[in-house]
């Protein structure tokens, strides 16, 4: 019975040894992260900011992509309610999306998000890997021009240097001011 024993334990710890060493086998491997499940960027310009939210974050060819533009005036005061960012409610918005070739590939009126305020969404499905370039226009509810410009990236992980972070640094700040009011006696 010892024999059978120490059997046993000589291929345990055989097999225990090819699994723990098997990652070894060709040297030190670099972690690589994962693609985000979501990316956001922002783009703050003329006294307007557009968040965008892309899911997935790096889509693949033949993936739909979620798009959804968070539209906001940024009053030069704050506003007593929304503070920094009022949303742009009832605008005309339309992307017009550019592959990475340079051909325009689609042009698409974004529809206001039910229930919400001054959020706006799309649906794009790229066919090629590449950064795309997507161009918003449109006009406010009182008819001024909204414009910016953003990149879209499918397939291409890790992310060139420009398209890291969440934006330009004005745009990014989301956070709202808080008003206190003074304590009475």
């Amino acid at each position: 019975m010892t024999s059978w024993l120490r059997a046993f334990a000589v291929a345990q710890v055989a097999l225990f040894s090819s699994t723990a060493f098997a990652q070894f086998a060709d040297g030190p491997t670099e972690k690589v992260e994962k693609k985000p499940e979501s990316r956001s960027w922002t783009v703050t310009k003329d006294g307007f900011s557009m968040s965008y939210l892309f899911v997935p974050g790096i889509p693949d060819p033949n993936q739909v992509t979620e798009i959804v533009i968070v539209a906001s005036a940024v009053p030069k005061t704050p506003h007593p309610r929304y503070g920094s960012r009022v949303p742009l409610e009832n605008a005309r918005i339309a992307l017009e999306i550019t592959n990475p070739a340079g051909e325009v590939v689609g042009s698409f009126v974004a529809h206001e998000l039910p229930l919400t305020s001054g959020k706006y969404g799309v649906h794009f499905t790229a066919q090629q890997e590449g950064i795309y370039s997507i161009r918003l226009k449109g006009k406010t509810a009182d008819g001024k021009d909204i414009r910016s410009d953003v990149k879209l990236p499918v397939a291409v992980w890790p992310l060139p240097k420009e398209l890291q972070g969440s934006g330009d640094a004005e745009g990014a700040r989301t956070a709202r001011r808080v008003i206190r009011k003074p304590v009475g006696k």
